[in-house]
């Protein structure tokens, strides 16, 4: 962990579950709006958990649909789309950064290849190996969204992918440290992930992360009834440049800061707040990170409270969304961003009965007179991201 420089963002896009309109998504999350409904991607009715936040609309149909799932066609979209928006022109001084949850075999791919297969091998490509698509391999690699993002962008830079819970938070603060350090002039960072896939909620579930609530009595976090968090997804860009780079419009200014201890399940307090202590400057509003668990959101609220008074605002982008995995910090920028720009912070969606204890949980649109806000993001096994949105 260190400390993060301020870069500017120059562009950005992104496909929610609430819409992938900037404009149309903030206005709901100032409503209240939840995208919470029972799973449509597939039945889930035997799955611990049936509800999900999911992308409503399908990826474009394109070329690289033979190597791209699903949610790497949506990076591949929101990656295009915030480098346009930026106005920005490509070439060998642009750097990508991409932040995925990870390597993942998905079930509907494995399954029917391997569910008559017999433990000698004999007849293995009869018996289903004949079924595999025959890039099922390239489907699931980490970084060939990136590789394809590359190669029709022709962007061609420094970059790197990462993976994991937190993979969006090192992938900002890797490409705000080669701008720093003058490896690249302009970083396109993209942040993509999905919780709802089988395979995931199985996991989850075991973990007793998720909700087993039902669409109509699902709870938010930071309510005393919480009892899990709803998994979503996401896919989100920002085009980043060193602060009075260009003559371009600045839509905000950004610093990231990411961390991991090892712990099993939520980092350590301490992980926390080394990440705020980085990025914290008497900051008023801070988006939590809303795993809808009682004693991890009162633990979070202690370690967020060493940095800001009783009467600082929490709110919670995963509370609308559901939980985003490596695309949540890049999510939160944008979305904080909006609000900001707009003097009106949005309530945490669904949230009803607010437990004690520190900071103040937001129930209804709020009127704003700050100009920052903070934004926390956690995943396992004890990763942590951090960022801090200015419009000063």
């Amino acid at each position: 962990m260190r400390s993060a420089q301020r870069v500017a963002i120059k562009g950005w896009a992104w496909r929610t579950p609430l819409g992938s309109s900037i404009e149309n998504v903030t206005r709901k999350l100032l409503a209240g709006e939840r995208a919470v409904r029972t799973n449509t991607r597939f039945d889930a009715a035997s799955y611990l958990c049936t509800v999900a936040s999911s992308i409503k609309e399908d990826p474009a149909v394109v070329r690289q649909r033979r190597f791209l799932r699903r949610m790497g066609l949506f990076a591949l979209e929101v990656a295009r789309e915030a480098l346009c928006h930026s106005g920005l022109l490509v070439g060998d001084r642009v750097g990508l950064f991409f932040g995925y949850g990870g390597l993942r075999a998905h079930w509907g791919d494995m399954m029917p290849a391997f569910e008559h297969q017999q433990s000698d091998g004999n007849g293995a490509w009869e018996r289903g190996m004949n079924l595999l698509h025959p890039y099922w391999m390239l489907q699931h690699l980490s970084n060939n969204a990136h590789a394809l993002a590359a190669e029709e962008l022709r962007v061609r830079g420094e970059g790197a992918t990462f993976a994991g819970a937190n993979a969006g938070a090192q992938a900002l603060a890797a490409a705000i440290r080669a701008l720093e350090a003058g490896a690249i002039d302009t970083a396109l960072v993209v942040g993509y992930d999905s919780f709802i896939e089988p395979e995931t909620l199985v996991d989850l579930a075991a973990r007793g992360m998720l909700t087993t609530q039902t669409e109509n009595s699902v709870t938010a976090p930071y309510d005393r009834t919480a009892q899990g968090f709803v998994p979503g997804e996401a896919a989100a860009s920002v085009v980043l440049q060193r602060v009075g780079s260009s003559d371009g419009r600045d839509l905000a200014y950004l610093q990231a800061a990411d961390g991991a201890d090892g712990e099993a399940a939520a980092p350590r307090l301490s992980t926390i707040t080394n990440l705020l202590a980085n990025l914290t400057q008497g900051d008023t509003i801070i988006d939590g990170a809303g795993w809808a668990q009682p004693a991890q959101d009162n633990a979070e609220r202690i370690a967020l409270a060493k940095f800001a008074g009783d009467d600082t605002m929490l709110c919670c982008t995963m509370s609308a969304l559901g939980q985003l995995g490596a695309a949540a910090p890049l999510v939160q920028a944008i979305a904080l961003t909006e609000q900001l720009c707009l003097q009106m912070l949005a309530p945490i969606a669904g949230l009803q009965h607010a437990a004690a204890g520190l900071l103040r949980p937001l129930t209804s649109a709020t009127p704003i007179n700050t100009r920052s806000a903070l934004a926390i993001s956690m995943g396992t096994p004890g990763l942590a991201g951090a960022i801090r949105i200015d419009v000063a």
